[in-house]
């Protein structure tokens, strides 16, 4: 009788460790599934800013291809499943940088195209380059591009860029009296600012031109005039890139520029070493780099010219006037390009709440 109770309670016991181990099997399996997919076909992404409206908005969960480019294989190996830098919910590194592999990217579908929304690692930050912040810009120069922007118009090898309906800008609004909210949804202009300034009684807007021509169609009505908000050439012009004010750009008036180009050829200069020093430095893959300002050593070599040995890109957010991109960060390697954006998979404003603040005219909405 003993024995037969013992033998019931040690079934039991191998039962109930079987189950246990049985559902750590499938939740290890499930992990690796999901980060297989997540790393080869498809990610989702939540759009944190305002830098991309009026084309992606906050609280977009974005889907992101991974086939278009080709997945890029793990420089990070040690690394737990489905995380990025940290431990959900803690602040614990998900990751160990004790080992590190060359990154490569698999055949894809297509080439990165101009006018591609990419999301891409920013060359910036202090974690392995492939567990960098996650950002969506508008890849608008490819390799080789000359870019310009001229009184905040884009040119891209001498001609004009951007579409009107496409890139949102800041406007000032000149008006005769005060505009109700129902005005400016109706217009589908968001958190308009009112001036008080005497004499300059208007608003502070964000909008596209093609918005702005269907505005100038209301004057005078309520609007004595609509005019672009530009930036003076000492405001930001230590903090544009290359972050160096002889240059006078800002985010404006920015350029020329060209990006560099597998294979491009530069002689070095001074105005070249201030343009291109952080990539020789950084993302080349070069050591024991040396500048100063008219001169190049790599490896205790003297070089007269340098060529490039990445493709680079350049990327702006559609909402120019509140976008931190290539204008501020510069190139984006090619290495450090995750995937291109396709379709808002939901979408909420989150407020009151996610569910009741869900976009449903925004579900399922392919993005370009």
């Amino acid at each position: 009788m003993k024995t037969s109770f013992l033998s019931k309670k040690q079934g039991g016991l191998s039962s109930a460790l079987g189950a246990i181990r049985d559902w750590v099997s499938s939740i290890f399996f499930a992990a690796m599934a999901a980060a297989f997919i997540r790393w080869m076909v498809i990610g989702l992404y939540v759009i944190p800013s305002a830098s991309m409206e009026p084309t992606l908005l906050t609280g977009d969960f974005v889907l992101v291809s991974k086939l278009h480019y080709g997945a890029r294989t793990p420089a990070t190996p040690l690394q737990i499943p489905i995380t990025h830098q940290t431990i959900p919910f803690t602040k614990i590194p998900s990751y160990l940088d004790w080992l590190q592999f060359p990154q490569y990217r698999l055949p894809g579908l297509s080439k990165i195209k101009r006018n591609d929304i990419i999301v891409f690692n920013t060359p910036i930050g202090h974690v392995p380059p492939d567990l960098t912040d996650y950002w969506i810009k508008r890849c608008i120069a490819l390799p080789g591009d000359l870019l310009q922007i001229k009184h905040k118009q884009l040119y891209i090898n001498g001609a004009l860029a951007d579409s009107a309906d496409k890139a949102q800008y800041r406007y000032f609004m000149k008006t005769k009296r005060h505009l109700t909210a129902a005005f400016f949804e109706k217009n589908g202009i968001k958190n308009p600012m009112p001036s008080t300034v005497p004499g300059c009684e208007g608003y502070i807007i964000y909008t596209t031109p093609a918005k702005v021509e269907q505005l100038n169609t209301m004057l005078p009505a309520y609007i004595q005039s609509v005019a672009p908000i530009e930036d003076e050439v000492d405001n930001l012009s230590s903090s544009v890139y290359p972050c160096h004010p002889a240059l006078q750009w800002t985010k404006d008036n920015f350029g020329p520029l060209q990006v560099p180009k597998k294979g491009m050829v530069i002689p070095i200069n001074r105005q070249n070493i201030l343009l291109y020093r952080s990539m020789i430095e950084k993302f080349e893959g070069n050591k024991n780099v040396r500048f100063t300002q008219t001169e190049c050593w790599i490896d205790g070599q003297q070089l007269a010219s340098y060529t490039f040995c990445k493709d680079y890109y350049f990327a702006m957010g559609d909402n120019r006037d509140q976008s931190y991109d290539s204008r501020f960060i510069g190139f984006i390697p090619e290495d450090f390009i995750v995937g291109k954006a396709v379709m808002v998979l939901l979408s909420s404003n989150r407020s009151p709440s996610f569910f009741s603040g869900i976009r449903w005219n925004r579900l399922f909405h392919f993005v370009n």
